[in-house]
C-alpha cells in the first residue's frame, strides 16, 4: 500500500531538484560596463568564495556573484526542508527514508547544474564562432589554413617552400615525364618543401648481393612539414608521368646513409604512362610522449627504447631516385650525347632485349675502335648488332615452334594407337572422318585436329564386341605414320586462320623463351640524411612545440594504379597494380638497370636523387575547436614549426631566414629561444660564467 505513495514523493522531490536556483549563467558583458562594488562585504553562506581582492577581470563584481551563490544556498536549504517534511524520520510506513530522498534531490539538482554549464559553454563557444565567422566572412577550415599558410610563408621567408614537382629532363632538352606528390583528391595540389641542392656525390644502390649501382647525378633534400587536425588525415600520392615515345626508372626506397639508399620499389614509366603510388604516412611520438612513456622503464629498457627510436628516425627519410634512360644508354653503347634522341625505334628495341631477353650490351655496343667516325655510321652499326640479336631470337622462337608442333603431332598419333581398340564402332567411324578432316585447312579441320588430342572414353572389351577388330585393321591401312603426319602439317600452305601449333600454344602459355625474365632481389660524400631526423628530434625536445610535432616515417601502399595507352589508336586504360605485377615491373626495373650499368662497373650520371624528410604538426582538435576552445592561434604555432624546421633543412640560423626586420622583431617575442641572436647568446653565457666564478 505504501509503494505508490513512495513513487509520489520521490516524483514530487526530483520536481524540487528541478526548481532549485541555477547560479550557472552565461553572462558576457563590456569590460567598461562591470560595475565597481560599493565597499560593503556581503556575507557568504556558500562554501565557494572568490580570493581576489579586486574586480578585474570579472563579468560580474565580487559582491554580485556573492548575492547568486547565496540565492543558490538559500533556495537549496528550502527543497531539503521540503524533503524532510515529506519523509520524516521517525515514520514506520515509508519504505524510502529521509536520506535516500535528500540524495535523490542533490543528485537531480547536480544534473542540471552540469548540463546548464554545459550548455552555456556551448552557448558561449557558439556566439564566438558566429562572431569569427562573420569577422572573416567564412567558416575556415584546414584547407582554407593550408592556402594561407602558403601564403605568409611567401611573404615572411627568404626561402620559400615550393611545390614538389620535378621535370625529369636533360639540359637545353624537351622533359620526358614529371614526378611530383599530389593529394589524392580531385584537385591533386602539390604539396610544398623546403628544398635543398645537396653537393654531388656518389650514391650507391644495391640491386642484388653481387650488383651496386653509383649515381653520380644532382641530389636534393626536401622538408615536408605536414599538419594535421584531430585524427583527420589527408591522403597523397606519388606520381610519375612520361610523355609520348620517352621513358624513365623511377626507383623509391629509404635512406640507409650519407651516400647509401635501399630500395624498395621500381618501375620504368614510359609512353604516356601515368603511375599513381599511394604514399602511407606513419608518425612517431612526439618527443616529450616518448620521455614520459620511458620515464618508469629500467635502465636497460631506456637503452634499448632509445636504441630503437633512434634506428626509427634515421630510418623516415624517404628516397625517391629517376633515372633517365636514353643518356645512359648513349653511354652504354659508346654513342656521343644526344645521338639517340630521335631514335625511337631503336630505342624501344633495345630497352625490349634489355627486359624481356636480358642480352648483354657488348653485343649491342658500338664495336668500333676509331674516334672518328661519323654519328651515322655508329647508328647503322648499332642497329646492325641489334638485327643480328634479334635474328638469333626469332630463329630459337622458330625452332622451338616446330619443337612444340612436332611434339603435338606425335601425341595425337600416340592416342589414336593406344584407344582405338577400346573405341565402339560408332567412335571408330567418328575417328575415321576425324582423321581425314584433319588434313583440311578449313575451319571444320581445325576443329577436327583440336578433338583428336582429347582421348576418347574408355569402354570394355565385352562391349565392344568383334566387330571392332574388323574396324581396326580397316582402319589400320588409313592411319598415317607420324612422319608423313608431321610432314603434312609442316608443308601445308600458310592460311589466315591459326594453325594447331598456335592453338596448343595458346592453351599452354607463353613459350619458354619469351617466359624467360630474370629476377634481381633488392638487399636491404655528401649531406647524411638520417641524421636530419635525431637533430631535429633533439631541437624539438627543448622549444613549446615538443607535443606537437612528430616524425613522419613515408611508405608505399600495395596497390598502385597505372594509365596506359596499348597502342596510338587506343584510348587509356587504368589498371590496379598488385604484388604480383608490382614484382614483375620491379624485376623488370631491376634487368634494365643491370643492363645500363653492366651490372655496376658504369657510374649511372643522368639521376636525381629526392630525399624527404617528413614531420606532421599535430592538433588535438578541428581548426575551429583549436581557436575557440583551446584559445589557440594555429597560425603562431606553425610559425614556429616552420622556422624551426627550415632552420635544420637549410642548416642556416633561423633568423637569416626571416625576410623583414619587424616580422623578424614581432617573432622574437613569441620564440625568444628559437630566435635568438648567437651573439647576445654568447654574451649571456660569458656573464653567467664570470658569476659564477
Amino acid at each position: 500500500k505504501n509503494e505508490p505513495k513512495a513513487k509520489t514523493s520521490l516524483r514530487k522531490t526530483c520536481n524540487l531538484g528541478e526548481k532549485i536556483f541555477n547560479p550557472v549563467l552565461p553572462l558576457m558583458e563590456e569590460g567598461e560596463d562591470v560595475q565597481k562594488a560599493d565597499g560593503t562585504e556581503i556575507e557568504h553562506k556558500s562554501v565557494l568564495r572568490l580570493q581576489s581582492s579586486s574586480s578585474e577581470g570579472f563579468v560580474l563584481s565580487p559582491n554580485d556573484i556573492t548575492k547568486l551563490l547565496n540565492e543558490h544556498v538559500n533556495s537549496m536549504a528550502a527543497a531539503l526542508a521540503k524533503v524532510s517534511a515529506s519523509f520524516p524520520p521517525d515514520a514506520q510506513d515509508n519504505i524510502v527514508a529521509v536520506s535516500e530522498a535528500t540524495l535523490s534531490l542533490l543528485t537531480v539538482h547536480l544534473t542540471h547544474l552540469c548540463n546548464n554549464f554545459l550548455d552555456s559553454m556551448a552557448y558561449v563557444e557558439n556566439m564566438m564562432e558566429e562572431q569569427l565567422t562573420a569577422a572573416i566572412g567564412k567558416r575556415i577550415t584546414a584547407d582554407d589554413l593550408d592556402t594561407f599558410v602558403k601564403f605568409h610563408n611567401a611573404r615572411l621567408l627568404c626561402q620559400v617552400p615550393q611545390p614538389f614537382s620535378h621535370a625529369v629532363r636533360r639540359p637545353e632538352h624537351t622533359p620526358v615525364g614529371l614526378v611530383s606528390i599530389e593529394s589524392s583528391d580531385d584537385e591533386h595540389k602539390c604539396i610544398h618543401t623546403h628544398t635543398r641542392v645537396v653537393a654531388n656525390s656518389t650514391l650507391k644502390m644495391p640491386l642484388n648481393a653481387a650488383t651496386v649501382l653509383e649515381l653520380t647525378g644532382k641530389q636534393y633534400l626536401h622538408g615536408w612539414l605536414n599538419h594535421r587536425f584531430e585524427r583527420h588525415h589527408n591522403d597523397y600520392q606519388l606520381v610519375g608521368r612520361a610523355r609520348q615515345f620517352s621513358a624513365y626508372i623511377l626507383v623509391i626506397g629509404t635512406m640507409t646513409g650519407p651516400n647509401s639508399i635501399e630500395p624498395k620499389d621500381a618501375i620504368i614509366v614510359q609512353n604516356k604512362d601515368e603511375v599513381m603510388i599511394p604514399l602511407l604516412l606513419n608518425e612517431l611520438p612526439t618527443a616529450k610522449e616518448f620521455k614520459d612513456a620511458i620515464k618508469s622503464l629500467s635502465p636497460e629498457q631506456q637503452s634499448f627504447a632509445r636504441a630503437y627510436r633512434s634506428m626509427q628516425l634515421q630510418s623516415s627519410v624517404f628516397g625517391c631516385v629517376v633515372i633517365q634512360i636514353k643518356p645512359q644508354l648513349e653511354a652504354l653503347l659508346g654513342l656521343p650525347r644526344n645521338a639517340l634522341d630521335k631514335e625511337m625505334k631503336l630505342t624501344q628495341h633495345l630497352m625490349e632485349l634489355f627486359t624481356e631477353y636480358q642480352v648483354p650490351s657488348d653485343l649491342l655496343s658500338y664495336s668500333g675502335r676509331s674516334e672518328g667516325v661519323a654519328l651515322e655510321d655508329k647508328l647503322d652499326n648499332v642497329r646492325t648488332n641489334v638485327k643480328s640479336v634479334t635474328d638469333v631470337i626469332e630463329g630459337e622462337k622458330k625452332k622451338q615452334m616446330e619443337m612444340a608442333r612436332a611434339k603435338t603431332d606425335m601425341t595425337i598419333e600416340h592416342k589414336l594407337q593406344n584407344n582405338f581398340a577400346e573405341c565402339s564402332y560408332e567412335t571408330q567411324s567418328m575417328m575415321m572422318s576425324c582423321e581425314e578432316a584433319c588434313y583440311d585447312d578449313s575451319d571444320y579441320g581445325m576443329m577436327a585436329r583440336m578433338a583428336m588430342s582429347a582421348a576418347p572414353p574408355p569402354m570394355s572389351t565385352a562391349a565392344v564386341g568383334s566387330r571392332n577388330m574388323i574396324g581396326h585393321r580397316s582402319l589400320a591401312k588409313t592411319v598415317p605414320t607420324v612422319a608423313s603426319y608431321s610432314a603434312k602439317v609442316v608443308d601445308a600452305p600458310q592460311q589466315q586462320q591459326p594453325t594447331r601449333t598456335e592453338i596448343v600454344t595458346d592453351f599452354k602459355g607463353k613459350t619458354d623463351l619469351s617466359s624467360e625474365i630474370a629476377s634481381s632481389v633488392a638487399k636491404s660524400d655528401g649531406v647524411d640524411f638520417t641524421l636530419l631526423p635525431q637533430l631535429l628530434d633533439a631541437a624539438v625536445e627543448k622549444t613549446d612545440e615538443a607535443s606537437a610535432l612528430r616524425s613522419t616515417i613515408i611508405k608505399t601502399g600495395q596497390s598502385w594504379l597505372r594509365s596506359r595507352q596499348e597502342n596510338l589508336l587506343s584510348g587509356l586504360k587504368l589498371k590496379r597494380l598488385l604484388a604480383d605485377e608490382l614484382k614483375l615491373e620491379k624485376n623488370k626495373a631491376f634487368d634494365l638497370l643491370d643492363a645500363l650499368s653492366r651490372s655496376g662497373s658504369l657510374a649511372i650520371e643522368s639521376s636525381e636523387l629526392h630525399a624527404i624528410v617528413a614531420v606532421t604538426h599535430c592538433f588535438e582538435k578541428d581548426i575551429i575547436g583549436t581557436i575557440i576552445q583551446d584559445n589557440i592561434n594555429p597560425i603562431q604555432k606553425l610559425e614556429s614549426s616552420t622556422l624551426l624546421f627550415a632552420s635544420a633543412i637549410h642548416g642556416v640560423d633561423a633568423r637569416d631566414l626571416i625576410k623583414d626586420e619587424s616580422e623578424l622583431s614581432r617573432l622574437e617575442g613569441q620564440n625568444p629561444l628559437l630566435l635568438k641572436d648567437s651573439v647576445r647568446i654568447e654574451e649571456e653565457d660569458e656573464l653567467t660564467r664570470l658569476a659564477s666564478c
